[in-house]
């Protein structure tokens, strides 16, 4: 087996899509030369987790993932397919979801994804190409949108779910996951894939072409992929009114027509308008409600073009050089009512000098409220926007003898992010609201408006962007510092700078001339040392008694950043084998996460007030219009961790093929920089109450307006709430639990077949909401990691057919935001993959054909109590998804 793609006995070469922990590299001392380059081609041995060629993370696990396991998953990007591996949780950065949750800032208006180990937050997993950092992504520059990497590039993916600051620096606190992409590949390679489920269809298709030529060779590829969007009002249980099944009733007032509100009373504007000459049909203490949330896009239609780029050379007997690309187009559209700082839904204060206004019999009110929904006038939001990732990294290794190897490496990394959207024109709406002139005032009581004032009022425009730049470079020397009995002790000693930058800033206003703010520059200079020493005490050359195998291993980092500070963080891990087939490791080490360049500013993109309609509690019509703040603080403080995991693993040799092994993690997560999540449903998690003011004055509105956050939106004549949405070091989480993976490979009826389970349960999940809250357990808890997330698999392989089956395991969890509280049930979906390759020396020799079937018996997502009636961190909203795949090889 070539150490450079360490898959376990559950994968094999058969494409089985489950993922599962690598069997354990063998020391040096075990296998002799692995440490140097491998053949005349020279592929070297990296292993993520350590800088120490051969040996890999002592003390830690890596989970891989294979190409073959890519590519029979039907799933539009690499993250959808990630979301199954059991140690990633799905909430976060999601593409399904605008709204951005754990501890980031902003909202996802690009819709981009990001990987989320442990539950802990996007934030504080660290994602790598080749062992190089991406750019940050999106106009908050808050997140690494890991779609960006071309799957059909993807050699690998090496997942350590350990924290790795000693090695890495920023943001591995919850562990690594590095995308290992190819460097060799001879001929060419193109590939077809049409998926289609109910409303929904995706096309995919890659072009890869490489060759050697002994010293030196080329790789490159290109793919393409295309998805439709799915509506929320494609999916018959995304809905707002749940109490057919036994849920609230989460509408909101905000329709066409829509009600009158007058001294806190509602008044349901008729279907066909009302007058003032009819005002007597209002009818006190009515109100209509609506569905219209529910059209919200869950998918955004995407076309996506990734292109890749792979080239190395051997100067002679030691020197090599390489250069490496990847540039990202992404295109989207999301259909939306309310979005961020853009809503259509409001409520409107109408004085009583516009020539339609309505009062209803009874009242002396001089300005009303009225509930809206523009939509019916103007259409959804129309939210467009882009997404440019350009990678580059160049090196030179030098073997300065057979022991000694110093690379410098090189890396730029750019994301160009920005969105687009049509709104309403607040201005011109507030000037229409309050004119006396029949032909220009704006009718909100269910009367026609002309197309003139409707244009008018949708001349509003909103366009964030950033870009965002990580540039730098290191100096590596690793080799043998001298032998030992047991193999050769090593060390890999280095320096890095990395200087990460972001330019943001907006366009807002009138379409025809809208106002454009560039922010300040963000800048950041970070210079790191390393270090990572490798002893194996006992190995196959002097194994005794209960020491067939002993490795331990020390990692120190120092990092120095320009504008937070310094922290030194160490790595410690252990390998013990006592006997041959049984392994225990363990490790302990500190991690950090920096804040964000966008964490830092109080006018960080897209700072300000912003108006919003939210399921309210206390509200006698259950919702609030009120204002949320988002801002960032320059007195953030990095945030650190402390982590530690044993292991035990069994391969027995009685048994062949059989593969038991067992983690226990434990992560206690300090002074995490956190957003209090602004989503519709916030005012209903009593976590946050810290975070409301109900009522707020006009003095602390005016506190914060005074600092030069805007007012967005159309705001209401009364204010409900207040919600501080902005950056804090706010509490702590505390995590530990198993992760475990079991499988068998056994010849069968001719062939191969391959049984697994493999999965991570949650002990427990402390979280204090803030630095001085008590900590409560909410691993099961909405919104936080469930129990229970596993895998069991079955595959077949036999000539060039090969079948695998899957059953993926959410377990249920707590609905804790409504009472009583809710007990959601768990989510099962199936899936399959069937492929042919034709191995004969004809014309169909290298065809492939495949059929690939994610959640085989169409199971919709459980029903969860809270606005749209379904989780959409938790479960997909896909259903049914069958695809066809063609492959041919020359």
């Amino acid at each position: 087996m070539k150490l450079g793609i360490t898959v376990s006995a559950i994968a094999l070469s058969a494409g089985m899509p489950a993922i599962a922990q690598t069997a354990d590299l063998p020391s040096p001392a075990e296998a002799p030369g692995l440490e140097a380059e491998e053949g005349a081609r020279g592929k070297e041995i990296v292993v993520t987790g350590s800088r120490i060629r051969g040996t890999g993370p002592v003390g830690s696990n890596v989970v891989s993932v294979s190409a073959a396991e890519i590519e029979a998953q039907p799933t539009a990007t690499i993250t959808e397919f990630l979301r199954k591996v059991p140690q990633i949780q799905g909430f976060g950065v999601d593409s399904s979801s605008a709204v951005v949750s754990g501890g980031q800032g902003g909202t996802n208006t690009t819709r981009g994804s990001a990987i989320n180990l442990r539950g802990v937050g996007p934030s504080a997993t660290l994602t790598l190409v080749d062992g190089q950092r991406l750019s940050f992504s999106g106009v908050s520059s808050n997140y690494v949108d890991a779609n960006a990497i071309p799957a059909a590039a993807v050699d690998r993916i090496e997942i350590v779910p350990d924290g790795a600051s000693a090695v890495y620096g920023s943001d591995a606190v919850a562990g690594v996951v590095n995308f290992i992409l190819r460097k060799e590949f001879e001929g060419i390679q193109v590939r077809g894939r049409y998926g289609v489920a109910d409303d929904y269809w995706l096309a995919q298709a890659s072009f890869m072409a490489g060759t050697n030529w002994g010293s030196g060779g080329v790789v490159f590829a290109y793919e393409y992929t295309r998805n439709d969007a799915l509506g929320g009002d494609e999916r018959d249980f995304v809905r707002f009114d749940l109490t057919g099944r036994g849920g609230r009733d989460y509408r909101n007032g905000q329709c066409s027509p829509g009600n009158i509100v007058v001294a806190g009373r509602t008044y349901a504007i008729p279907q066909a308008g009302v007058t003032p000459a009819t005002a007597s049909q209002l009818v006190a203490g009515t109100r209509n409600l609506c569905e219209n949330l529910s059209i919200a896009d869950i998918l955004p239609e995407e076309e996506r073009h990734k292109f890749y780029g792979y080239a190395y050379q051997e100067i002679g007997d030691r020197l090599r050089v390489h250069v490496q690309g990847i540039y990202s187009l992404r295109d989207y559209t999301a259909q939306a009512i309310q979005q961020g700082s853009t809503s259509n839904i409001v409520n409107l204060a109408v004085p009583n000098t516009n020539p339609f206004f309505v009062r209803p019999v009874g009242t002396t009110a001089t300005t009303v409220t009225v509930e809206y929904d523009f939509t019916p006038l103007i259409g959804p939001i129309q939210q467009t926007g882009f997404t440019d990732t350009l990678f580059l990294t160049a090196g030179l290794a030098w073997n300065i003898d057979d022991n000694w190897k110093v690379s410098l490496d090189g890396v730029f990394s750019e994301d160009r992010s920005a969105q687009n959207t049509r709104r309403i024109n607040t201005t011109v709406l507030t000037d229409r609201l309050r004119s006396t002139n029949p032909a220009l005032a704006f009718n909100p009581f269910g009367g026609a408006n002309s197309a003139d004032n409707i244009a008018a009022i949708y001349s509003g425009v909103f366009n964030p962007f950033a870009i965002s730049r990580t540039r730098g470079g290191s100096l590596q020397a690793d080799g043998s510092l001298f032998s030992i009995a047991g193999g050769d002790v090593r060390l890999a000693v280095g320096a890095e700078f990395l200087r990460y930058t972001s330019d943001a800033g907006n366009a807002q206003g009138a379409l025809a001339a809208p106002t454009v703010t560039i922010n300040p520059k963000l800048e950041r200079n970070q210079k790191s040392a390393f270090a990572e020493l490798y002893i194996p005490i006992f190995s196959s050359a002097n194994a005794t008694g209960m020491f067939e195998r002993l490795d331990l291993s020390a990692a120190v980092r120092y990092d120095d950043y320009s504008d937070v500070g310094s922290t030194t963080n160490p790595k410690f891990g252990l390998n013990w084998s006592p006997a041959r087939g049984v392994l225990f490791k363990a490790s302990y080490g500190t991690s950090f996460r920096a804040p964000g360049l966008q964490d830092l500013p109080l006018l960080r993109t897209g700072a300000g007030l912003t108006t919003a309609t939210w399921t309210d509690p206390l509200s006698p019509t259950g919702t609030s219009v009120g204002l949320q703040l988002n801002a960032g603080n320059p007195n953030l403080s990095p945030e650190s961790a402390e982590t530690w995991s044993i292991s035990a693993e069994l391969n027995p040799g009685l048994v062949p093929g059989l593969r038991l092994a067992a983690t226990y993690f434990n992560l206690l997560y300090k002074d995490l920089i956190g957003f209090p999540p602004r989503t519709t449903s916030s005012l209903l998690d009593p976590n946050y109450a810290f975070a409301v003011t109900r009522n707020p004055t006009a003095a602390q509105i005016t506190a914060l307006t005074s600092q030069g956050l805007s007012l967005q939106g159309v705001v209401p004549p009364v204010i409900a709430f207040l919600y501080d949405g902005s950056a804090q070091n706010l509490g702590s989480i505390h995590t530990d639990g198993f992760d475990f993976d079991a499988s068998y490979a056994f010849d069968a009826a001719g062939g191969e077949l391959t049984l697994g389970f493999n999965g991570t349960y949650t002990l427990g999940y402390d979280f204090a909401v803030t630095q001085i809250a008590r900590p409560l357990d909410r691993a099961g808890d909405i919104s936080f990691p469930v129990v229970f997330r596993a895998r069991a698999y079955a595959g077949f392989r036999s000539g060039g057919f090969t079948v695998n089956a899957l059953v993926n395991h959410v377990s249920g969890y707590t609905n804790t935001l409504v009472a009583p509280e809710q007990n959601v049930g768990s989510w099962n979906p199936v899936d399959i993959d069937i492929s042919y390759e034709f191995k004969d020396s004809g014309v169909l020799n290298g065809l492939a054909l495949g059929l690939s079937v994610t959640n085989l018996f169409d199971q919709d997502p459980p029903f969860v109590n809270i606005p749209g009636g379904w989780d959409p961190g938790q479960a997909s909203a896909l259903g049914r998804l069958v695809a066809f795949t063609l492959t041919k090889k020359f």
